[in-house]
């Protein structure tokens, strides 16, 4: 190392007050540069400065005969002996004398170190002036130049003038290596609030010098300031790497463990650490160990843990330097922190001993006399004393105590403890944000005043039920600045628990439940054994209806510390839990004792310690809970008794209208309506209560007397007498609450006037215009309120209406933009949470805009792997509901099993097994699962999965469907038939159930059995025209033959999300069928010919394929094109399937392979669609969901066996589709064509019976072959019945009356 380093670190080190530091490198200078004096003089006034001022002296006097030192060492000398008592005035007079014979003869260098040496005492004013005089003998000094920029910016800090600039660039541009310069230049910067410029040149710093630390502590202290923790964390690991025992960095390090991280235990081992590094390093430097109390004394929280060690900081300085008086009043303030008063009472008389006048001890004296015997008139005498003592600038704690004894006069307290805060603040923000800057704060001090604020702030309930409300109340000053002090702190000290949960409770007693729940769980995820955040979370949870989860967090506090149980709050919020779950009785044996726990004379020291002591309002809603319960009992007697007993406690106070407002209740209940309305209307405008008493009014002529309009007047009134936000809201509330969306959101808009920042009223504003239809206004509203309060929760639903109104691009962009912000895996575990809420909406969205696009397994694996380290820190930490976040995990993996089910259906039963293992026997993992064994073709694990649901949930209706599902699968009807007849008797309108046990009585051939659920389910049906009943009573219609009814009830069915693309997709292909004239004639085109008929069908069917599932629309386009016959549309039709004919999504798919088949006859290459038709035999496995489609493909190769004269191939053919569907008309009207040819007519009519029964007998040449059968078997009855309804449906049909008819008759006359 140089000499200008040596000189450069020593003074950064003397300036900073680390005079060990310095004197440990003046000697290694020493050691390397032996004949410079400078050394011998900073290694002397390092000595004096830490207070071992005869090792100073002797020091530095061998240094008066140097002609560059001997001015300063003279004015060292005269220093010393003066902040001491070990030298008489004659020797301090002789100093003096000699000093001023050395200032007539002193050079350029003498005022250097002069003027140095009184900069780094502090003397910043008569360093000025040597420094002048040294300029004045050599201006172009560069060491004068910058020291001036030094002196003169600490001299000013707070308002550092530009000359400071001037000096230390000027420092810079004559020398651009120049360390103390760029140093000075970076700390301007740094004073300036210029971090980043400061930062630039701090890195120049850094990469000429890698092994110099200072660079890097000055870094540190930016990024501190700029509050980047990650930063801060990095540059500390690389100040440890070069010093692994620098004070500075171990002071930060400490700093964030503890208001960072809230991790007391941490920090009290690392002030253990540091303790035995000053006690090595800085071992006579009482300074360090008073500054190191001071600092982590006022950000602890008042931890035991820590405060115990930070005491032996503040005794070891005391005892080194016995008769300081600021050393030795900060051991009695530490044991004030620490509860024990008694010995900090005798240390600040030890303290006021030696310095009469000290107002740091005085202080000390009164805080303890106060404590002891509260507010008296000598205490008050000797604060008023001290103010005069103190002149302009008064201590803070002054202030506090003054407001202390004014307790009784609020204006006055109030007015003390504004000064007190404003004093405090106005301190801290000469600093940037450092630890000076958070000492001059005094975090403890300030909660201290927020304490006794608390005192004067207006009452509000813990406890929020019936009509009981919170009013945000933000625009009271004093509640104003109670806010304003709180957040001082929490910005200073963001993990500092004792102002988190001061804070969080304020908020919600002032109406701002939703940030104090965030603030509750941040403070339950820090520390997880918090009993008193559990407590709040579960009154909010109580205000929100949210029982369940209030009754969680009380468990949680129970466990936590079994001692909550003595305390009045815990059960009263157990009381309103079990009541809301209607346990009434245990709800009232709660409610009683907690009465008893709040009208003891012994308070609970629990009760104060959690805020767990009911106040008065709490104690009136107790007392009115217990008179509701006992009515709602019809002990009107006992509630009676109770009345009189809160009447008593309640008279004359601002609770004695509630009592009026129960009153009524009880009227209510006996139904005296009349008399409920007289009561309440004695509570008039101005009076407590007036809100709920008036809106109970309106409630009442609503629901007792159904008065619409009385119950607006009432609300009207309101707002009348009191024009505020809460009253605009509680208006808007009570318009939604009738469905009068429009003057909702008047009423919304004009409290938003009232409270523009409100996140609920703007939630509520929103839904009223979405209610109104006002999309674009609604979204308008979310964003100008999203730019202006930068809300999560307001973000998110703005982006679920953008979904709602499928505007998907604004949706992806918007996600985008947040998504691509600078991402840190090891960012803190809400923004984790909220990237992954960004991925899902992301997910929902895309999915949306197009079912079939890749792009989704990207994000979802992103958001998987965000979830699971998330998962992974709660594990850790404790810090946070790990249950909730295992769930959502399981939410992710089974959204990517979806998109994963359709290619790669292995891969996604094992995300399904995964999710499983955090969310065990979830019912809709488990049935996901299972469809999609069930697709795969694994029948057996499939039944064990539903096997495993049905176990857990033996109720479920969906795992019953699948095992019929299953059983249909087998095609095991009987079985299909009875687990499906099961779910329809506990649940008739189980439309997933009737649905398919239509479909497998229509195979079994016992469509008619269906009549009787589907008449069941339409009169259990409270809506006649609900869709998926439509959908059931249309597939019914379809299974009938009744191809007209089929089509108007799946066209009503198109309105359901359950079986809309299902009906589409039925509804395209009975267009296309062979039955579809006549049906569409019948459906849509009254009395069209026929051709007109069948285009119109295609027309149709062209315009229902946009609803048909994406996976079956390009078959069905292209059977839908193939209709033409044309020859040129064939051949491209080919053109585009057969590549299509291998893929993994529709080679098994019949209707693609019938298309090709179609295509192929039009364009006369029969035998090649007769092999691809071949493929539907053997090699695709017969599933519900192909079997309509492998049905039609079987006939087809039916009819074409039958054509090439291979009869019993298409009998054998023929029997298994028969053997799949029993009511297979085509199938039975192929057999009795076979038989017919066999001249078999006792077969053939068996079969063309079959064909007319299942066909609903609508066609009529099934009918007209029938009769014939029946006329060669002599069955003239049974063909005359058939040839008259064959008539009656077309009385000109061809041939049926000559040829068969009238020869029936003629043959059973005779």
């Amino acid at each position: 190392m140089n000499l200008l380093l040596y000189k450069c670190n020593i003074h950064y080190y003397l300036r900073e007050k680390y005079f060990g530091k310095a004197k440990h490198i003046a000697q290694q200078a020493l050691s390397q540069f032996p004949d410079s004096t400078q050394f011998e003089f900073y290694n002397g006034l390092a000595s004096i400065f830490e207070g071992q001022i005869q090792r100073g002296i002797n020091e530095l006097t061998p240094l008066q005969s140097n002609k560059d030192t001997q001015l300063a060492a003279v004015m060292a000398l005269v220093y010393a002996y003066k902040t001491s008592n070990i030298g008489d005035r004659d020797v301090i007079h002789n100093f003096e004398a000699k000093l001023k014979e050395e200032k007539k003869q002193a050079t350029a260098t003498s005022f250097y170190y002069a003027a140095l040496f009184l900069s780094l005492a502090e003397k910043f004013e008569k360093a000025s002036e040597y420094i002048n005089k040294t300029l004045r003998k050599d201006q172009k000094n560069l060491d004068v130049i910058v020291l001036k920029g030094w002196n003169d910016m600490f001299m000013n800090q707070g308002n550092i003038p530009m000359s400071v600039l001037d000096c230390l660039e000027l420092g810079v541009t004559k020398n651009d290596k120049d360390l103390e310069a760029l140093l000075g230049l970076a700390k301007f910067k740094h004073l300036t609030n210029d971090f980043e410029s400061s930062n630039s040149i701090l890195d120049r710093l850094i990469v000429q010098n890698p092994r110099l630390v200072i660079p890097l502590i000055e870094k540190m202290r930016n990024e501190l300031a700029l509050k980047k923790w990650d930063a801060v964390q990095d540059t500390l690991e690389r100040i440890f790497f070069i010093d692994h025992n620098n004070v500075e960095a171990l002071k930060v390090k400490i700093f964030i463990t503890l208001c960072k991280n809230s991790d007391c235990i941490e920090a009290a081992d690392q002030l253990n650490k540091l303790f035995s590094i000053l006690e090595n390093e800085e071992s006579d430097n009482g300074y360090q160990f008073y500054t190191a109390t001071q600092i982590f004394s006022k950000v602890c929280g008042r931890s035991s843990a820590v405060l115990t060690q930070i005491y032996r900081f503040a005794q070891y300085a005391s005892e080194m330097y016995p008769n300081n008086v600021e050393y030795l009043s900060e051991v009695g303030n530490q044991c004030i922190l620490q509860g024990k008063y008694k010995d900090a009472l005798n240390f600040f008389k030890a303290a006021s001993k030696i310095d009469s006048n000290s107002i740091t001890a005085l202080c000390g004296l009164t805080l303890c006399q106060m404590s002891e015997n509260g507010p008296t008139e000598q205490i008050s005498q000797q604060v008023e004393l001290l103010f005069e003592m103190q002149g302009t600038n008064k201590l803070p704690v002054l202030y506090l105590l003054s407001a202390q004894l004014n307790v009784k006069n609020t204006s006055k307290a109030i007015a003390f403890l504004n000064t007190a805060l404003e004093t405090r603040v106005n301190l801290a923000t000469s600093y940037p944000f450092s630890l000076a800057y958070v000492n001059q704060l005094d975090p403890d001090f300030l909660l201290d005043v927020y304490k006794e604020y608390r005192k004067h702030l207006p009452k509000k309930p813990f406890v929020i039920v019936g009509y009981i409300m919170y009013s945000q109340e933000a625009s009271n000053p004093s509640v104003a600045n109670c806010f304003k002090l709180l957040n001082a702190v929490c910005e200073a000290c963001p993990g500092l628990i004792a102002a988190l949960y001061e804070l969080a409770k304020l908020k919600f007693l002032f109406g701002y439940a939703n940030d104090a729940q965030i603030l509750a769980q941040q403070i339950s995820e820090s520390d997880s054994t918090h009993a008193g955040s559990q407590f709040l979370l579960a009154q909010i949870y109580i205000q929100q209806q949210a029982f369940t989860k209030a009754a969680q967090c009380l468990e949680m506090c129970l466990s936590y510390n079994f001692k909550v149980r003595d305390s009045a709050m815990y059960h009263f919020l157990n009381g309103v839990i079990l009541k809301s779950v209607n346990q009434i009785q245990e709800a009232l044996s709660s409610f009683m004792t907690s009465l008893q726990i709040c009208t003891s004379k012994i308070a609970s020291n629990l009760n104060r310690l959690y805020e767990s002591d009911l106040n008065i309002i709490d104690k009136a809603t107790l007392y009115l809970q217990i008179i509701d319960i006992q009515a709602m009992l019809g002990h009107f007697a006992e509630a009676g008794k109770i009345m009189q007993e809160a009447i008593q406690e309640f008279s004359f106070t601002s609770e004695e209208t509630r009592l009026l407002i129960a009153r009524a209740d009880l009227a209510l209940k006996k139904g005296d309506i009349d008399n409920a309305l007289d009561l309440l209307n004695e509570v008039k405008p101005g009076q407590p209560y007036y809100f709920q008493a008036h809106s109970k009014m309106a409630h009442i002529h609503l629901k007792e007397k159904n008065d619409r309009v009385m119950f607006t007047n009432c609300f009207k009134e309101i707002v009348s007498n009191h024009p505020m936000a809460d009253a605009h809201t509680m208006m808007g509330d009570a318009f939604m609450s009738i469905h009068e969306p429009e003057q909702a959101a008047e009423s919304y808009e004009a409290a938003l006037k009232g409270n523009p920042k409100d996140v609920q009223l703007i939630k509520k504003h929103c839904t009223a215009l979405v209610k109104m239809h006002e999309y674009d206004k609604a979204t308008q509203y979310y964003e100008n309120a999203i730019r202006q309060l930068n809300d999560d929760e307001l973000m998110f639903e703005y982006l679920e209406l953008l979904i709602k109104l499928k505007r998907y691009e604004k949706v992806d962009s918007t996600i985008s933009h947040e998504l691509n912000q600078v991402y840190n895996k090891e960012k803190d575990i809400v923004s984790l949470k909220r990237r992954v809420r960004y991925l899902l909406l992301q997910t929902k969205s895309r999915e949306l805009k197009n079912p079939t696009a890749g792009n989704m397994a990207l994000i979802l694996a992103e958001a998987r792997d965000i979830q699971t380290s998330i998962v992974k820190r709660i594990e850790i930490d404790s810090k946070g509901d790990l249950q909730e976040e295992k769930l959502l995990l399981a939410k992710v993996l089974c959204m990517m099993a979806k998109v994963k089910s359709l290619k790669e259906p292995a891969v996604a039963a094992n995300l399904y097994a995964e999710a499983l293992i955090h969310a065990p026997r979830d019912p809709e993992t488990l049935l996901a699962l299972a469809k999609l064994y069930a697709n795969m073709n694994i029948p057996e694990k499939c039944e064990q999965t539903c096997a495993v649901l049905l176990n857990a949930d033996p109720n479920n209706e969906s795992a019953a469907v699948m095992m019929a599902d299953l059983a249909f699968r087998k095609v095991d009807l009987e079985t299909a038939q009875r687990h499906l007849n099961q779910i329809l008797s506990v649940k008739p309108t189980s439309w997933e159930a009737l649905a398919q046990l239509i479909e497998v009585q229509w195979r079994l051939g016992k469509l008619s059995e269906c009549e009787q659920q589907l008449e069941t389910a339409k009169q259990t049906l409270s809506d006649q025209d609900d869709p998926d009943y439509e959908y059931c009573a249309g597939l019914s219609a379809l299974c009938g033959g009744r191809a007209n009814a089929a089509l108007r009830h799946l066209n009503a069915a198109r309105r359901s999300p359950r079986f809309a693309r299902g009906a589409a997709r039925r509804m395209v292909l009975l267009c296309l069928s062979h039955h579809a004239a006549d049906a569409i004639a019948d459906a849509f085109a009254g009395g069209a010919d026929d051709s007109d008929t069948r285009l119109l069908a295609l027309k149709t069917a062209e315009k229902l394929l946009v609803e048909v599932s994406p996976s079956d629309r390009k078959p069905l386009h292209a059977l839908l094109q193939l209709a033409s016959r044309s020859k040129q549309q064939a051949e491209r039709i080919l053109q585009e399937l057969l590549p299509l004919a291998s893929d993994n999504g529709y080679q098994d798919d019949p209707y693609m392979i019938l298309a090709i088949a179609s295509a192929y006859n039009i364009i006369k290459q029969p035998t090649r669609a007769k092999n691809i038709l071949k493929r539907t035999i053997s090699s695709i496995p017969w599933t519900p969901e192909n079997a309509d489609g492998l049905e039609r493909c079987w006939l087809e190769v039916a009819e074409s066996q039958i054509n090439s004269g291979r009869m019993d191939a298409a009998k054998e053919l023929l029997t298994k589709v028969l053997n799949h569907n029993h009511s297979c008309a085509s199938a039975y009207q192929y057999l009795g064509y076979l038989a017919e040819k066999e001249q078999n007519y006792k077969s053939a009519s068996h079969n063309y019976d079959n064909a007319w029964s299942y066909a609903g007998k609508s066609d009529l040449s099934v009918g007209y072959k029938l009769a014939h059968a029946y006329l060669k078997q002599k069955k003239y009855p049974e063909c005359i019945v058939v040839c008259r309804h064959v008539l009656s449906v077309q009385p000109d049909y061809p041939k049926i009356k000559k040829e068969i008819l009238e020869k029936a008759k003629a043959n059973l006359r005779t």
